[in-house]
């Protein structure tokens, strides 16, 4: 069998070895992205990076339906068959599978520049009994951890991102302008969305937060830079309705700043001024962590950051250095930890309880740096004096 027809795999046997019988083979796979080795007995199976995606025309562009690969970390195309894809459909990325229209497309890549596209029946994809797993792992809420949306995507339909329990992390262009209802619930685990354009800028992050009521932090990262230009953190709120009277009405209560701080939005641009202002509630009802997320990545992304704001999050720090500790050694983040050293002079306790968290999480990098900067701030000089009488 011709394994390399209509792809760029080369296959290249690197070395055969005959054992009680058995015939074991090790075969080398190349493609224009990754290289992989593979052992494996005569009963070879061969697992490509080729990405299946079904779609239907959207205007002059495409909506995403469903994807199909090996990866939990998907770069969706930014063309698909020449066109655009400016859409994600209802339910494209949820466990609960949508419903397919009578014509779809389908289109698989197996390099950005090899594609090839077929017109399918969606009648027979909804068939309950219909067997999606030779287009690959489905690519859905089940299996997903980071997902990358095109620049040209701006729309995201009902659901989009619903019951995706294993995503974590979600990067998006600006040009984001609709948002359906059900976006990201239950996505417990989504902690990171990456706004792929400067803060200074318009973008649909406020429609994406209105549907994210969970902890949040947004990079800013203009021109697809690793490197932000500011981060953010959005606490958690709760929002629930008390009835007050026989007629069934309502009050609507709210508890957490972080309604208020996704409020902070003029035009889709973020009003830092707003956000820093959120700070005095946010001391009486957020959590020490929660006001160390935020005071932390103001200080140390200090975007538009006024003088009288970055002296009451420098308090917070200093108030709750322990906890800021806390949380550089809980994600290992050696940046963080040294920003905080060289900014807050931490006295000697807090330096030996850093330690011991550093320990108990064996990250030795960590522990060598804090063990070095309390040497240096609180070691005993001593002195030699050579009396010569």
């Amino acid at each position: 069998m011709d394994f390399t027809k209509n792809t760029n795999l080369s296959i290249e046997k690197i070395s055969e070895n005959k054992t009680s019988g058995n015939e074991l083979s090790v075969t080398k796979i190349s493609d224009s992205t990754a290289e992989k080795t593979f052992t494996n007995n005569a009963s070879f199976h061969f697992v490509t990076d080729t990405l299946t995606i079904l779609w239907e025309p959207a205007d002059s562009g495409c909506r995403l339906l469903r994807c199909f690969g090996n990866s939990p970390i998907l770069n969706v195309p930014d063309m698909i068959d020449g066109r655009t894809v400016s859409e994600m459909g209802a339910y494209c990325f949820s466990r609960s599978r949508p419903r397919f229209p009578e014509k779809i497309y389908k289109t698989i890549f197996i390099d950005i520049e090899n594609q090839e596209t077929t017109l399918e029946s969606g009648q027979a994809f909804n068939q309950k009994d219909f067997d999606f797993s030779a287009f690959g792992t489905e690519l859905d809420g089940t299996f997903l951890e980071e997902i990358t949306l095109p620049d040209c995507a701006t729309t995201l339909h009902n659901a989009a991102f619903y019951n995706c329990r294993k995503l974590k992390k979600l990067s998006v262009g600006t040009a984001i302008s609709g948002i359906g209802s059900d976006e990201f619930m239950n996505d417990s685990q989504l902690e990171h969305l990456i706004i792929r354009g400067k803060d200074s800028e318009a973008t649909g992050l406020p429609l994406i937060l209105e549907r994210i009521a969970e902890n949040i932090t947004v990079s800013f990262c203009p021109n697809s830079s690793s490197s932000p230009e500011s981060i953010v953190f959005f606490p958690e709120y709760y929002e629930w309705l008390d009835e007050i009277s026989p007629a069934h009405i309502f009050s609507r209560s709210i508890h957490g700043e972080g309604f208020r701080m996704r409020k902070s939005f003029e035009n889709g641009i973020l009003n830092y001024r707003k956000y820093d202002s959120c700070l005095e509630n946010a001391l009486t009802v957020e959590s020490p962590e929660s006001l160390c997320k935020i005071a932390l990545n103001r200080l140390r992304w200090p975007s538009r950051l006024e003088d009288i704001f970055r002296e009451k999050y420098e308090n917070v720090i200093k108030k709750y250095m322990g906890t800021a500790f806390t949380l550089a050694v809980k994600d290992q983040d050696f940046p963080m930890l040294q920003f905080i050293c060289e900014h807050f002079s931490p006295d000697a306790s807090a330096l030996a309880s850093a330690i011991d968290q550093c320990i108990e999480k064996e990250w030795g990098e960590g522990n060598a740096f804090l063990i070095e900067a309390k040497h240096k701030s609180f070691s005993k000089k001593t002195f030699d004096f050579d009396l010569d009488f």
